[in-house]
C-alpha cells in the first residue's frame, strides 16, 4: 500500500484543502463560512506564505487526504494551524506526521516556540501535543462563527 506524501502548498490545490477542512468541520458540527473565518483556505498563499509562514498538503494518489499551516507571530513564534484530516485517514499515524512536519518546518523557519489552539472537542489531538511536550497555555474563545471554545498549548522547538 502506497504512503501519503507532505508537500508545500501549490496553486490549485485550494478545493482539496477545502474538502478536508469543510469535512472535519461537517463531522465535528463546526460553520463553514468559505468566504467569512474559513477564507484562508481560498488564499491560502495571501495567509500563510505572504505573512512569513507555511502551508502543506498531504497527498495520497495525487488527492489531498490532510493540511497543516504555520502562521508567522511575534518574537520567535509561530503557530500551528488547519492541521486536519478526515476521520477515514486517522489512526495510522498520519496526523502525527503531519504534526513532526510543522515542527520541522518551524525550526528550519528560525522559530523558538510553536502556539497551538484547538477546539475543545478535539480531545485526540490535544493528547498528540502533550506528549510532545507542549505546554498549557490556556483558554479562550475563539473568533470563528461558533464562538468555539479552545484550549492553547505551547511547545518550546
Amino acid at each position: 500500500m502506497r504512503e501519503p506524501t507532505i508537500r508545500p502548498f501549490h496553486e490549485g490545490d485550494e478545493p482539496g484543502i477545502q474538502a478536508v477542512i469543510k469535512g472535519v468541520f461537517d463531522e465535528y458540527g463546526f460553520t463553514w463560512e468559505p468566504e467569512g473565518y474559513n477564507r484562508d483556505s481560498l488564499d491560502v498563499r495571501e495567509f500563510y506564505h505572504d505573512q512569513g509562514g507555511g502551508f502543506w498538503v498531504m497527498e495520497l494518489d495525487g488527492i489531498v487526504i490532510g493540511t497543516v499551516g504555520l502562521k508567522a507571530r511575534r518574537d520567535g513564534r509561530c503557530e500551528l494551524y488547519r492541521l486536519y484530516l478526515p476521520a477515514q485517514h486517522r489512526g495510522k499515524g498520519h496526523g502525527r506526521d503531519l504534526y513532526v512536519f510543522a515542527q520541522e518546518a518551524a525550526r528550519e523557519a528560525g522559530f523558538t516556540e510553536m502556539e497551538i489552539w484547538s477546539d475543545k472537542k478535539l480531545a485526540a489531538a490535544h493528547g498528540m501535543y502533550t506528549r510532545s511536550g507542549a505546554e498549557p497555555l490556556g483558554e479562550r474563545i475563539c473568533d470563528d462563527p461558533d464562538n468555539s471554545e479552545e484550549v492553547g498549548f505551547l511547545l518550546k522547538l
